[in-house]
């Protein structure tokens, strides 16, 4: 067997990695707040076709894709899951296209690290944007570094059509990548941002702003508006919601900061990055600094796209775990070149450095695959809230707000009970709406109705609510209630008519 054979096969077999940790009980842990949201969500998008921009839930692209994962495969919880797992999959295998500059053993690398890392992992089996923006992200990088090799191999001065024509190819990929991405979630703008003022600084250093940089942006533009186009008016129906989306987005999350709506210590993803991405954070750490004194301009560049992120997170008052993945994906890229280029050499070192980098290695990676199955496989609902002195804020792990298992009991009571009864009424009724993911479970109940508040009275058969708004409700003589916890500390009441 020849040596690309045996690459392709060990890339192909990480690749296979990756599928099976994703897609290996998909379906068993219970269903995140949000998860519920846009799970129902789509869910009515695909019952009545109707879909209005919210800043609050994100961009169309995830609802109208698991809508036809919905239309194809039935609506499940593993149906709901199954795209951003694919998109996780293909986040691995996408980086054999980045084997030139991460080296081939550096590709291998930072494909491994994406396979089995925490966080990439648990939010690809989880019904969010962020997964696809990681992809799409990923996928604008490989789209320019060809552009690049393409436009240096003409000649930047070269202001004419030239025999590179083909360049125009990873132009498109690009700008359906950049759309898309916006398409998803709001945090695109900000990436956007990060690749616009390298991209206009290595131009400008390039001399590089001519005729053919003029008409390829020209054709990303027009391939980026007819994208975001085709979504945001919902498939050409509606032009007039078009007006509104981008200042939609940027007041209401602009909002959302000024009221410090999830709000934290500056430091929040710093320890996110210690306990659960030591390796690919000490490697990048030290990667960097060995690509910058190399001058290795795209190393640069995924550094400036790793710190500058990690800043923005930081200073913005959003402060929610799945944001990790957009300050990791560029330093697993630095993390996986560098080892990629260190572990061959350590036979040339001393014996005592070469023994001593393997143990160092071995030892952040064992940590690293313990976290992983600890987080993704094992039962475990209670926030890994991590505690650091002199923070007034919590300090969150990548298990957030998680939905108890308790929740399924109170599904399974209600499938028992609407077998003995199909008329079965149930209502679910809390402030703010905050029984998610109580519709996902219940979407298929014709009789359940909900409310943003607690009723007075109700004579529903079945009622649910706040176990601290108990009181607010006045129920019959006949129901009994009782307790259940539907995330760490926020209990609910049950209430049933007794048989």
């Amino acid at each position: 067997m020849n040596q690309t054979k045996r690459y392709l096969l060990i890339f192909l077999a990480i690749v296979l990695l990756a599928s099976a940790l994703r897609f290996y009980t998909l379906d068993d842990r219970v269903f995140h707040h949000d998860e519920g949201v846009h799970g129902y969500l789509t869910y009515k998008l695909l019952k009545n076709g109707a879909y209005h921009y919210d800043p609050t839930y994100h961009g169309p692209f995830l609802y109208y894709t698991t809508a036809a994962a919905f239309k194809l495969f039935g609506d499940s919880n593993f149906t709901a899951r199954m795209l951003p797992a694919v998109a996780g999959v293909l986040l691995v295998a996408l980086i054999y296209a980045l084997r030139d500059v991460l080296g081939r053993s550096g590709a291998l690398a930072t494909a491994a690290m994406i396979a089995v890392s925490p966080s990439f992992l648990y939010y690809s089996r989880f019904l969010r944007n962020d997964t696809y923006i990681a992809l799409f992200s990923l996928i604008f990088v490989i789209s320019a570094v060809k552009y690049v090799k393409l436009r240096r191999r003409s000649g930047w001065h070269n202001s004419g059509w030239n025999d590179d024509w083909y360049r125009l190819i990873y132009v498109g990929t690009g700008a359906t990548a950049g759309a898309l991405a916006v398409c998803t979630k709001e945090n695109a703008y900000i990436i956007a941002g990060i690749f616009f003022l390298f991209a206009l600084g290595y131009l400008v250093t390039k001399r590089a702003i001519n005729r053919t940089t003029i008409l390829d942006t020209s054709f990303f533009a027009l391939i980026f508006l007819a994208i975001f186009t085709l979504f945001y008016s919902r498939f050409f129906t509606d032009f007039d919601a078009l007006t509104s989306v981008v200042p939609d987005a940027i007041s209401h999350w602009t909002e959302m900061h000024r009221i410090e709506r999830i709000g934290g210590h500056w430091s929040f993803y710093l320890p996110i990055l210690v306990r659960y991405e030591l390796l690919i954070t000490v490697f990048a750490l030290i990667g960097g600094g060995y690509y910058i004194e190399k001058r290795n301009t795209f190393m640069i560049f995924l550094l400036y796209w790793g710190i500058t992120s990690l800043l923005i997170y930081s200073y913005l008052q959003e402060k929610v775990p799945w944001l990790v993945l957009h300050i990791l994906l560029p330093f697993v890229l630095i993390a996986g070149a560098y080892l990629g280029e260190l572990v061959p050499t350590l036979s040339k070192r001393s014996k005592r450095v070469e023994a001593a980098t393997i143990a160092v290695v071995i030892l952040l990676a064992g940590l690293f695959i313990q976290q992983s199955i600890f987080i993704n496989y094992c039962e475990n609902t209670e926030s890994d809230e991590i505690t650091i002195p002199k923070i007034p804020y919590p300090v969150h792990g990548l298990i957030y707000v998680q939905t108890t298992s308790e929740v399924l009991d109170v599904v399974d009571f209600i499938d028992q009970r609407l077998a003995g009864d199909p008329n079965t009424s149930i209502l679910i009724a809390a402030p703010d709406n905050d029984y998610w993911p109580l519709p996902w479970y219940t979407r298929n109940y014709a009789g359940c109705g909900y409310l943003n508040h607690v009723p007075e009275r109700s004579d529903a058969e079945i009622v649910i609510v706040p176990d601290k708004d108990k009181y607010n409700i006045t129920l019959g003589w006949e129901y009994s209630r009782k307790t259940f916890t539907l995330r760490p500390g926020y209990d609910m009441a049950r209430y049933y008519r007794s048989d």
